[in-house]
């Protein structure tokens, strides 16, 4: 049995795909298992996933019939897994070479969600400036604390890509799952905030992942009307999620994420100038 479980759940990815799989089984700590389902594909995602398959007997590869659903491909993958340990690849991002080996024995010495940094990149992927950029993603605590903690925390300072981190394999739950898919868009938020009721997420060490942005409006087309403050703090999803003490506490809270996510940006710029330094 391998240490830990990676699932890739991919569609129509073949794009980038080879430089997501090539980071992985390039890693420094080797004993882990590569789990990939291909979503019913229709680009060269099949052709690149058989063709490292058939170099690395570490990697199993799954093609689904028909197309699931993006959750659905994720919960494929998590039920494939056989290790301990559980990580969750997207086909569009990279990670260091030693991202396994720097929160790897984290993960074995504390139950908890292990992560580690983040690097934005663009869609070209170039080192891009950042808010989120090597911060510590950290929420520890009493369960309400942690939880409280994720929500009012600005979804710009990147704590959606948390669900990229190691998880104990029997940590995610089908309640998790549930969660992740009731809820759309922020259904990873969600079920990350879910998770927090059981158990800690801490920064495992300066290993980064590297997060793709979305791709360049293309010239002429029509530019999407920006979601309100209302929908960017997630106010609806997290007043009907969790035990009532929780929507209360989130409620009570929620001045404080409003003003973090209007004027957090220029107060961290304030800081930084105060510091001396600039801001990532």
């Amino acid at each position: 049995m391998p240490e830990i479980s990676i699932g890739l759940a991919v569609y129509n990815g073949g794009h980038h795909l080879r430089l997501a799989i090539d980071s992985i089984l390039k890693q420094s700590f080797a004993d882990f298992e590569l789990i990939i389902s291909d979503n019913a594909s229709t680009d060269e995602t099949e052709q690149v996933c058989r063709e490292f398959a058939n170099c690395d007997s570490r990697i199993r590869y799954f093609r689904q019939t028909k197309n699931i659903g993006a959750v659905n491909n994720f919960r494929f993958v998590h039920t494939q897994a056989t290790a301990p340990l559980f990580k969750w690849a997207a086909h569009d991002d990279w990670i260091d070479p030693d991202w396994l080996s720097v929160l790897v024995p984290v993960a074995k010495d504390q139950r908890a969600i292990v992560f580690g940094q983040l690097q934005m990149v663009t869609y070209d992927g170039q080192n891009m400036t950042h808010q989120a950029n090597g911060r510590e993603l950290q929420y520890v605590g009493p369960a309400w604390s942690r939880q409280l903690a994720y929500a009012i925390e600005p979804a710009n300072l990147g704590k959606a890509n948390v669900i990229y981190g190691i998880f104990p394999t029997d940590a995610i739950t089908e309640e998790s799952l549930r969660v992740f898919s009731t809820y759309g868009a922020p259904g990873d938020v969600m079920m990350m905030t879910e998770c927090l009721g059981r158990l800690p997420i801490v920064c495992g060490g300066h290993s980064r992942l590297f997060k793709r942005a979305a791709p360049p409006r293309l010239p002429g087309a029509v530019k999407e009307k920006r979601a309100s403050i209302f929908e960017r703090t997630m106010l609806r999803q997290f007043l009907s999620l969790g035990p009532a003490s929780f929507r209360i506490g989130y409620l009570l809270l929620y001045p404080v994420a409003l003003g973090r996510m209007k004027y957090g940006r220029k107060l961290r710029r304030l800081g930084a100038r105060l510091l001396g330094r600039s801001l990532a």
